[in-house]
């Protein structure tokens, strides 16, 4: 028995004893992967042991995960159930995950196909969550991205007098009115996102969340952000995350059929003006405490200025096309 720690030796080996006891098979090895996130080693299998912030966070997942399995989306993991008390030191409270054997090349947004597949993986993952809207509908939060991106952009505009020094000037003054724009245009779109018809959103569509196993199959992991609401906002979601890559090509979202429905839609158009990905950063490294970080901040300022004039012209497409 050994492990592998990058943090606390203590809590470590007190998670491996513990572990000992609740397995129902001895435990070769404990390797930390990132921050409360493990891999368990035993001699008849491979688990990802988690930290969760809640019991009940805890146990919604492991139910929604066997509510996916139930309807036939199995392209996902399972999660360990203990009979017993849950695996809990120091006051965190850690879940069992299966374990899925990644690719040796692991999946990413730059190849045209994964895109094309992570989009229809999606699809399937909405066809099965939209029959459990009802039975969750109490347990989840219900997504509001105005209110969302409200709040993001309330932080922004707190973090300025720290930020603005490293965004050049004409650009942050670009920034702050595309984003005004989108907030007041999406505003006057809420009745009719309120009627749309809803599912469980997965809430994190980057790249890290779909994995390649080894049989060559895509999956889907990381429940964390689940909440009820209308697939558009995923897939405005995956829009935003892949338009840095296409090159901020409006004809280039044309051409995924799965996303041509929304394309028409003007809260959808309205959406993809908004620099989300721009603000989550700003907002993340000084939240961090990560601007006296040169590496960081040089990163997050790349970010901003990368593609600028394309994006651009992809948000002023996009206000024409609501007008």
């Amino acid at each position: 028995m050994k492990f592998n720690n990058r943090g606390d030796d203590n809590s470590v080996y007190r998670l491996l004893s513990l572990l000992q006891t609740k397995l129902p098979y001895p435990v070769k090895e404990l390797k930390r992967i990132r921050k409360q996130v493990y891999l368990v080693i035993t001699d008849y299998n491979w688990l990802i042991l988690k930290e969760f912030p809640s019991y009940k966070k805890l146990k919604i997942q492991e139910a929604f995960t066997n509510s996916l399995h139930y309807e036939g989306f199995q392209a996902t993991y399972r999660f360990f159930s203990f009979d017993q008390d849950p695996i809990i030191i120091d006051n965190c409270i850690y879940g069992c995950i299966e374990y899925i054997p990644g690719s040796l090349k692991p999946f990413s947004y730059g190849e045209k196909e994964s895109r094309q597949e992570a989009l229809v993986l999606l699809g399937q993952y909405y066809e099965c969550t939209e029959k459990l809207v009802d039975a969750y509908q109490y347990v989840l939060p219900h997504f509001d991205i105005y209110e969302k991106w409200t709040e993001r952009s309330k932080q922004f505009k707190a973090n300025l007098p720290v930020a603005a020094p490293f965004i050049k000037k004409n650009l942050l003054q670009e920034l702050t009115s595309w984003m005004d724009w989108t907030l007041y245009q999406l505003e006057k779109e809420k009745a009719n996102m309120a009627n749309e018809k809803k599912v469980i959103l997965h809430g994190d569509v980057a790249h890290h969340n779909f994995i390649r196993g080894l049989n060559g199959h895509l999956y889907l992991i990381d429940f964390d952000l689940i909440s009820i609401g209308p697939r558009s906002m995923d897939y405005l979601q995956f829009a935003n995350r892949i338009l840095p890559v296409i090159g901020w090509s409006h004809s280039q979202l044309q051409k995924m059929n799965l996303l041509q429905p929304f394309l028409h839609e003007r809260s959808f158009l309205i959406g993809l003006a908004f620099p989300t990905d721009i603000l989550r950063e700003w907002n993340r490294l000084i939240r961090q405490n990560k601007m006296e970080n040169d590496l960081a901040r040089e990163h997050v300022v790349e970010l901003t200025e990368q593609q600028f004039s394309k994006r651009r012209k992809f948000v002023y497409k996009m206000m024409k096309l609501t007008d």
